[in-house]
Protein backbone atom coordinates (compact mmCIF):
# COMPACT_ATOMS: atom_id res chain seq x y z
CA UNK A 1 0.00 0.00 0.00
CA UNK A 2 1.61 3.12 -1.26
CA UNK A 3 1.55 5.87 1.73
CA UNK A 4 -0.20 9.25 1.61
CA UNK A 5 1.09 12.25 0.22
CA UNK A 6 1.98 13.93 4.08
CA UNK A 7 4.50 11.00 4.39
CA UNK A 8 6.95 11.36 1.40
CA UNK A 9 9.91 13.21 1.71
CA UNK A 10 12.61 14.95 -0.42
CA UNK A 11 16.09 15.65 -0.17
CA UNK A 12 17.84 17.85 -1.67
CA UNK A 13 22.03 17.57 -1.60
CA UNK A 14 23.85 20.54 -2.63
CA UNK A 15 27.18 20.21 -3.72
CA UNK A 16 29.52 23.71 -3.35
CA UNK A 17 29.32 25.80 -5.80
CA UNK A 18 26.05 24.33 -7.40
CA UNK A 19 23.30 26.53 -8.69
CA UNK A 20 19.29 26.34 -7.17
CA UNK A 21 17.21 25.66 -9.89
CA UNK A 22 13.41 27.22 -9.71
CA UNK A 23 12.02 23.74 -10.76
CA UNK A 24 12.84 22.20 -7.93
CA UNK A 25 9.69 23.37 -6.22
CA UNK A 26 8.12 20.83 -8.83
CA UNK A 27 9.68 18.09 -6.93
CA UNK A 28 9.29 19.29 -3.43
CA UNK A 29 5.35 19.73 -3.73
CA UNK A 30 5.58 15.93 -4.53
CA UNK A 31 7.14 15.15 -1.24
CA UNK A 32 7.09 17.90 1.06
CA UNK A 33 8.54 16.92 3.89
CA UNK A 34 12.02 18.28 2.82
CA UNK A 35 15.14 18.66 3.79
CA UNK A 36 18.26 20.48 2.39
CA UNK A 37 22.12 19.36 2.82
CA UNK A 38 24.61 22.00 1.70
CA UNK A 39 28.53 21.30 1.22
CA UNK A 40 30.17 24.37 2.76
CA UNK A 41 33.10 26.22 1.09
CA UNK A 42 35.63 24.43 3.55
CA UNK A 43 34.21 21.05 4.02
CA UNK A 44 35.89 18.22 2.70
CA UNK A 45 34.41 15.94 0.33
CA UNK A 46 34.21 12.49 2.29
CA UNK A 47 33.30 14.99 5.18
CA UNK A 48 30.45 15.98 3.56
CA UNK A 49 29.52 12.30 1.85
CA UNK A 50 29.54 11.12 5.86
CA UNK A 51 26.84 14.12 6.45
CA UNK A 52 25.10 13.38 3.76
CA UNK A 53 24.81 9.37 4.33
CA UNK A 54 24.29 9.66 7.89
CA UNK A 55 20.97 12.20 6.97
CA UNK A 56 19.75 9.61 4.50
CA UNK A 57 20.23 6.61 6.88
CA UNK A 58 18.27 9.25 9.96
CA UNK A 59 15.90 10.10 7.45
CA UNK A 60 15.33 6.28 6.64
CA UNK A 61 14.29 5.50 10.09
CA UNK A 62 11.82 7.90 10.29
CA UNK A 63 7.96 7.71 9.38
CA UNK A 64 8.48 9.24 6.54
CA UNK A 65 9.03 7.96 2.74
CA UNK A 66 11.77 9.09 0.72
CA UNK A 67 9.93 9.93 -2.77
CA UNK A 68 12.82 12.46 -4.71
CA UNK A 69 16.25 12.98 -4.42
CA UNK A 70 18.01 16.13 -5.78
CA UNK A 71 21.49 16.16 -6.11
CA UNK A 72 22.93 19.90 -7.46
CA UNK A 73 26.25 19.08 -9.25
CA UNK A 74 29.24 21.68 -9.72
CA UNK A 75 30.90 21.14 -12.36
CA UNK A 76 34.14 21.88 -10.95
CA UNK A 77 34.19 18.78 -8.88
CA UNK A 78 37.57 17.18 -7.97
CA UNK A 79 37.76 13.14 -8.33
CA UNK A 80 36.93 13.09 -4.92
CA UNK A 81 34.13 15.17 -5.27
CA UNK A 82 32.74 12.92 -7.64
CA UNK A 83 33.14 9.68 -5.74
CA UNK A 84 31.66 11.58 -2.77
CA UNK A 85 28.78 12.46 -5.32
CA UNK A 86 28.45 8.69 -6.80
CA UNK A 87 27.94 6.79 -3.53
CA UNK A 88 25.62 9.38 -2.34
CA UNK A 89 23.60 9.07 -5.35
CA UNK A 90 24.29 5.17 -5.00
CA UNK A 91 22.43 5.90 -1.58
CA UNK A 92 19.90 7.25 -2.57
CA UNK A 93 18.68 5.15 -5.19
CA UNK A 94 18.83 2.37 -2.66
CA UNK A 95 16.59 4.37 -0.13
CA UNK A 96 14.30 5.81 -2.88
CA UNK A 97 10.14 4.21 -2.53
CA UNK A 98 8.96 3.04 -5.21
CA UNK A 99 8.81 5.19 -8.30
CA UNK A 100 11.35 7.42 -6.49
CA UNK A 101 12.85 10.03 -8.53
CA UNK A 102 16.66 10.83 -8.00
CA UNK A 103 17.85 14.31 -10.34
CA UNK A 104 20.87 14.94 -10.79
CA UNK A 105 21.00 18.62 -11.94
CA UNK A 106 23.34 21.29 -12.68
CA UNK A 107 23.73 24.32 -14.40
CA UNK A 108 24.63 24.82 -18.57
CA UNK A 109 28.42 23.44 -18.56
CA UNK A 110 30.71 21.99 -20.88
CA UNK A 111 29.60 18.42 -22.86
CA UNK A 112 32.15 16.43 -20.89
CA UNK A 113 30.50 17.72 -17.90
CA UNK A 114 27.14 16.78 -19.53
CA UNK A 115 28.59 13.00 -20.55
CA UNK A 116 30.10 12.51 -16.96
CA UNK A 117 26.64 13.10 -15.68
CA UNK A 118 24.53 11.05 -18.09
CA UNK A 119 27.24 8.50 -17.80
CA UNK A 120 26.54 8.42 -13.82
CA UNK A 121 22.93 8.07 -14.41
CA UNK A 122 23.67 5.50 -16.66
CA UNK A 123 25.36 3.42 -13.79
CA UNK A 124 22.72 3.95 -11.70
CA UNK A 125 20.09 2.29 -13.80
CA UNK A 126 22.07 -0.16 -13.53
CA UNK A 127 21.52 -1.75 -10.21
CA UNK A 128 18.61 -3.65 -8.61
CA UNK A 129 16.18 -0.45 -8.45
CA UNK A 130 15.83 0.08 -12.09
CA UNK A 131 12.49 -1.59 -12.61
CA UNK A 132 11.39 1.02 -9.20
CA UNK A 133 13.25 4.03 -9.61
CA UNK A 134 13.46 6.87 -11.80
CA UNK A 135 17.11 8.27 -12.51
CA UNK A 136 16.94 12.03 -14.38
CA UNK A 137 19.51 14.32 -15.56
CA UNK A 138 18.27 17.95 -15.66
CA UNK A 139 20.28 21.36 -16.61
CA UNK A 140 19.59 24.90 -16.64
CA UNK A 141 20.77 28.24 -17.21
CA UNK A 142 21.49 29.90 -13.84
CA UNK A 143 18.32 32.63 -13.89
CA UNK A 144 17.33 31.95 -10.31
CA UNK A 145 20.61 32.46 -8.49
CA UNK A 146 23.55 29.90 -7.06
CA UNK A 147 25.01 29.16 -4.11
CA UNK A 148 28.72 29.50 -4.77
CA UNK A 149 29.70 28.65 -1.22
CA UNK A 150 27.70 28.20 2.57
CA UNK A 151 30.29 29.25 5.48
CA UNK A 152 29.57 27.51 9.06
CA UNK A 153 27.48 29.42 11.39
CA UNK A 154 26.28 31.84 8.34
CA UNK A 155 23.03 30.91 8.20
CA UNK A 156 20.63 32.78 10.63
CA UNK A 157 18.20 30.28 13.32
CA UNK A 158 15.42 30.93 11.50
CA UNK A 159 17.25 29.40 8.30
CA UNK A 160 18.03 26.41 10.04
CA UNK A 161 14.49 25.78 11.39
CA UNK A 162 13.48 26.76 7.67
CA UNK A 163 15.90 23.25 6.36
CA UNK A 164 16.06 21.60 9.50
CA UNK A 165 15.22 17.87 10.46
CA UNK A 166 12.23 16.08 8.19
Amino acid sequence: MERDQDSRSSIVIIEAGAGWPAWITEYQQRAPNAAVIAQTASEEPETFRTRVLSRLHESARGPSVLSVGIVLCVETASPEQKAAREQICREIVNLLSKSGDLVLAANEGAESFKHELFALAGELCEGEAVPRVNVRVRFAVSESGTMPSVLPGAMSARTNKAIGSV
